[in-house]
């Protein structure tokens, strides 16, 4: 009645654009929204405001009005840093224990990982089998990078503001952990941000492959702006309205963003699949505020050829009905904070579970755990 032992789980996702957070408990058999919170960084992406602070400095005094704003009662953090201060590449080795496997994944990092391996945080994952040719079996190991400075960074952010770090991990597992979770089968998902969009491969709840792409949703703003001889404020917000200048015969502009997402995901699917016969792609997942972008779930699916669907992170939480018009407003902005927090939940959910669910469960998400983990 009380909460005595109750357990809470913080996400805090440090974005470009804003740092976001999201605090989840367990209730029965589902996760319940207990806060959220978010403070812009508009001020930072225009310049340092004060000469004497840095920009390290700023995010902590950020970080600690967030946390002023939403009161969290877990004194430990989750933390994701963005897909592209990392590296996520899927290697193959001959069948062969976990103690040779460990020793083969040290001697054959340096050709994915393009940094001294004495400067790096990694971790690796087996993340299945299949046939490599003459009937010899291949294990396919998912190799997680990040710089060390860049891990130490972040843990510095969190102690500054007296958490501690329970995990931290590419943002690219976060969000694939809110959006797609344990789907069986093959599923694409494609997360638009403002400056650079994350394709991710996931099969039965495992990142299989993960690219990061230097275009985003600004991109098709200025095509907007720019075809229309419009503002970019103005294109903003066309952008968010009704007319479909993707599919629209009479329409002539030319989005090469969005193509060339679609370029990319084509290869990846080809080759995933050239790989793994007999393997089709259930569908692909649209995330990010460009994926509400008028005909573009119709425009994807004709060059794709697949089911493409917007992405429902909340779908699985529970909250105040009084938030309804909140969570819908909030659309997938809160992806990488929400899968961050789920962690902590599901790892309370397994242990509810009798033992032969555990045993799959925690095989579907070997994965999903935070690959630069605070033990």
């Amino acid at each position: 009645m009380f909460g005595f032992g109750k357990s809470y789980f913080l996400g805090v996702d440090f974005g470009t654009a804003s740092i976001k957070a999201v605090e989840l408990s367990v209730k029965g058999n589902r996760p319940v929204l207990e806060n959220y919170a978010y403070v812009s960084l508009a001020d930072l992406e225009k310049g340092i405001p004060s000469q004497s602070r840095s920009y390290d400095e700023e995010i902590v005094l950020h970080l600690k009005a967030l946390l002023e704003q939403m009161r969290p009662k877990s004194k430990t953090a989750r933390v994701a840093m963005p897909a592209f201060s990392g590296l996520v590449s899927l290697a193959e080795f001959p069948l062969m224990d976990e103690a040779e496997l460990q020793e083969a994944v040290r001697f054959e990092a340096h050709k994915y990982i393009p940094s001294p391996l004495d400067e790096v945080a990694l971790s690796w994952e087996v993340v299945g089998t299949h046939d490599g040719g003459n009937g010899e079996k291949k294990m396919e190991v998912l190799l997680v990078a990040a710089l060390n400075k860049e891990v130490v960074r972040y843990e510095g952010f969190v102690r500054a503001v007296d958490l501690k770090l329970d995990f931290l991990e590419l943002e690219t597992f976060s969000i694939a952990r809110s959006i797609i979770g344990n789907t069986f089968g093959l599923s694409l998902l494609i997360d638009i941000g403002s400056r650079a969009t994350n394709l991710v491969l996931i099969e039965n709840g495992l990142v299989k492959v993960s690219r990061n792409l230097d275009v985003g949703g600004r991109d098709v703003t200025r095509v907007l702006a720019e075809g229309l001889n419009i503002t970019l404020e103005r294109a903003k917000m066309i952008k968010k309205g009704t007319k479909d200048y993707l599919n629209d015969r009479e329409s002539s502009l030319v989005f090469p963003s969005l193509q060339r997402i679609a370029s990319e995901a084509e290869r990846i699917l080809t080759t995933y699949q050239t790989k793994h016969s007999g393997v089709q792609c259930n569908q692909v997942v649209l995330s990010g505020g460009t994926a509400h972008f008028v005909g573009l779930l119709e425009y994807y699916e004709k060059i794709l050829k697949l089911p493409v669907v917007l992405a429902a992170p909340w779908k699985n939480i529970e909250y105040d009905p009084k938030l309804e018009k909140k969570i819908q407003s909030f659309d997938t902005s809160f992806s990488v904070a929400l899968g961050l927090a789920l962690s902590g939940a599901e790892s309370v959910l397994k242990k509810e579970k009798n033992e032969a669910v555990v045993a799959v469960s925690e095989k579907e998400n070997s994965s999903f755990k935070g690959f630069f983990s605070k033990k």
